[in-house]
C-alpha cells in the first residue's frame, strides 16, 4: 500500500509539473537537481578557498582543480577557434600587492604558463594593478570590487586589447539559424537605481538580449565587435552603467561594439557553458575573457553546486571529501 502511495505521489508530481507549458516554471528534473545541489550545500556548507593551498592535505585537490581548469580554457580555445574568434584571457584581479591572496599567489603563475602552452594570446594586469593603491582602484569594504577609479583605471588598461588588435576581423560566416532569446545572463530590461544595503545607490541597465548594455545588438552586425566575460572585474555590480569599463570603452571607441556579458560568482567552467549556449550568437570577433588565480579554487565543489549556470550536480571527488573532512 505505501509502494503504490509513493507511485501515485509521484505520478501527480510529473503531471503539475508537465502540464506546466511555457508559464516558466521549472521542469521536475530541473527540481530535482536543484534538490540535490541544495542537499549537497546543506551537507558541505563550507566555502573554501586559499584554505586549499594552507593546509597539508590540500597540495593533491589543488592540482586537481588546476587540471580542471585547464581543460575548461582548452576546451573555449577550441570552440573559439572554431569560430573563428580572437581569444585573449585577461589576469585581472584586486587581490595583489598588501592584499594578495595565496589563490593568485600559485594560480597567476599556473594561467599564463597555461596560456603559453597552449599559444592562447593573454594579457597579465598584475605589474600595473600593483602599481596602483589598492585602496584607491578597490572597494576593499566590499568585496574587493574595483571603485570609481579602479574602474576607470581597467578600462584605461583594455584600451590596448582597443588598439592592439584594430585590424583583426572574424573571416567565418556565422551558421544562419534561430538564435536564443538572450545572449546574457543578467535579467533582460532592468532599468534601475538599486541599493545594496552598502549606503551607495548605482544604476543597472540591461538590454534585452541579458547584455550589461543600454543598447540590443542588431543583425547583421556592421562593427568589429568585441564580447568580454568575467565576473565581478567586468559586471561591476556596485558601480553606475557610466562608470564600468566597458561602457567607458564603448565612448572612446564608438567604431566598435562592446559587449558585456560579465556575471557575478561565475568561473571559467561558468562562461565556457555561456558561451556555447548563448554568447556565441551575438558574433563576436574578439573574445575577452577576464580571470585570476580565484577562479581555479572556484572549481571546488561547494563553490559549483551554490553558484554554477551548468545544470548539473556536482557531487565530490575523493580528494574532496578527504580534504573537506579535515576542514577547520
Amino acid at each position: 500500500m505505501r509502494i503504490t502511495k509513493i507511485v501515485i505521489l509521484l505520478l501527480v508530481l510529473f503531471l503539475l509539473f508537465s502540464c506546466g507549458g511555457n508559464s516558466g516554471k521549472k521542469s521536475l528534473s530541473g527540481l530535482t537537481l536543484d534538490m540535490a545541489r541544495k542537499s549537497l550545500a546543506e551537507k558541505y556548507p563550507k566555502l573554501p578557498t586559499d584554505e586549499i593551498l594552507r593546509q597539508a592535505n590540500g597540495d593533491k585537490l589543488y592540482k586537481d582543480l588546476q587540471e580542471r581548469y585547464k581543460q575548461t580554457l582548452r576546451a573555449l580555445a577550441t570552440e573559439t577557434d572554431r569560430d573563428g574568434v580572437k581569444l585573449i584571457v585577461v589576469v585581472m584581479s584586486s587581490n595583489v600587492g598588501k592584499s594578495l591572496t595565496l589563490a593568485n599567489t600559485y594560480g597567476i603563475p599556473f594561467i599564463t604558463q597555461s596560456c603559453n602552452m597552449m599559444g592562447i594570446e593573454y594579457v597579465d594586469m598584475t605589474p600595473a594593478i600593483l602599481a596602483q593603491k589598492a585602496e584607491a582602484i578597490s572597494q576593499m569594504a566590499s568585496d574587493d570590487n574595483w571603485s570609481k577609479e579602479g574602474a576607470a583605471f581597467v578600462g584605461e588598461q583594455f584600451s590596448y586589447l582597443m588598439t592592439g588588435y584594430d585590424c583583426f576581423k572574424n573571416g567565418k560566416k556565422f551558421p544562419p539559424g534561430p538564435k536564443p532569446a538572450t545572449f546574457g545572463d543578467m535579467p533582460p530590461n532592468e532599468n534601475e537605481v538599486v541599493d545594496a544595503d552598502k549606503n551607495v545607490k548605482y544604476h543597472i541597465t540591461t538590454n534585452s538580449q541579458g547584455l550589461r548594455m543600454d543598447h540590443d545588438l542588431t543583425f547583421p552586425k556592421k562593427k568589429i565587435r568585441i564580447l568580454f566575460m568575467g565576473n565581478t572585474g567586468v559586471s561591476c555590480p556596485d558601480l553606475d552603467d557610466k562608470l564600468i569599463p566597458t561602457y567607458l570603452l564603448q565612448q572612446k571607441y564608438p567604431a566598435k561594439e562592446i559587449i558585456n556579458a560579465g556575471f557575478q560568482n561565475y568561473t571559467l567552467e561558468d562562461f565556457l557553458d555561456l558561451y556555447m549556449q548563448k554568447a556565441r550568437f551575438t558574433e563576436p570577433d574578439i573574445l575577452v575573457v577576464c580571470t585570476s588565480g580565484e577562479d581555479i579554487l572556484n572549481y571546488f565543489f561547494t563553490q559549483r553546486n551554490r553558484y554554477s549556470r551548468i545544470q548539473k550536480v556536482y557531487r565530490p571527488s575523493d580528494n574532496e571529501v578527504e580534504f573537506y573532512e579535515h576542514l577547520n
